[in-house]
C-alpha cells in the first residue's frame, strides 16, 4: 500500500513554506518571504494601526496596514499551493497558520483546492524545522 503523501502549507505574516511528506518524514518544497514578493509591504504588523498612525479616518474605521497586506500575501500563498498542488504529487493538503492568517487563506482558497484540505491548524510553525514538524503535528491531522 502506497504511504499518503501530504503538501503542508506553513504561513505566517513574514512568508510562507511549502513542504510534502508521508508519515513522519517531510521534505521542504519551497520557503518564501514577504521580503521577496514585490507587491507586500513586508514591514507590516497586526499592531492595528493603519499607514497613518491612526485606527479611524473621519469617523470610519479604515483598515490597518495588516489588515491590506495579509490578503496580498496569502493569495501568492493559495498561488504556489495550487502551482504545487497541480504537479499531482501529493494526495491532501494540510493548511498551519496563526489564525489572522488561517482566516486570510481561507478567504482566497478556491472550492477545489478546498476540498482536498483535511486539517487546518490555527497555530504559527513558521519557526519549526521541517525535520521536527512532524512531531509538532502528531495526532493533529488524520492518518
Amino acid at each position: 500500500m502506497k504511504p499518503v503523501s501530504t503538501l503542508y502549507c506553513i504561513a505566517d505574516e513574514a512568508g510562507f513554506r511549502l513542504l510534502r511528506g508521508a508519515g513522519s518524514e517531510m521534505r521542504e518544497l519551497s520557503a518564501v518571504t514577504a521580503a521577496s514578493l514585490g507587491d507586500v509591504d513586508h514591514q507590516f504588523s497586526g499592531s492595528g494601526r493603519n499607514r497613518h498612525g491612526g485606527g479611524t479616518s473621519f469617523g470610519h474605521e479604515t483598515k490597518s496596514e495588516a489588515e491590506i497586506e495579509r490578503p496580498r500575501l496569502a493569495r501568492h500563498v493559495v498561488r504556489a499551493l495550487q502551482a504545487e498542488w497541480d504537479k499531482g504529487q501529493a494526495d491532501r493538503i494540510v493548511l498551519a497558520a496563526g489564525p489572522k492568517m488561517l482566516g486570510a487563506l481561507r478567504d482566497v482558497l478556491p472550492k477545489a483546492l478546498a476540498g482536498h484540505i483535511v486539517a487546518e491548524l490555527s497555530k504559527d510553525l513558521s519557526d519549526v524545522p521541517a525535520h521536527a514538524l512532524a512531531e509538532h503535528l502528531r495526532g493533529q491531522i488524520p492518518l
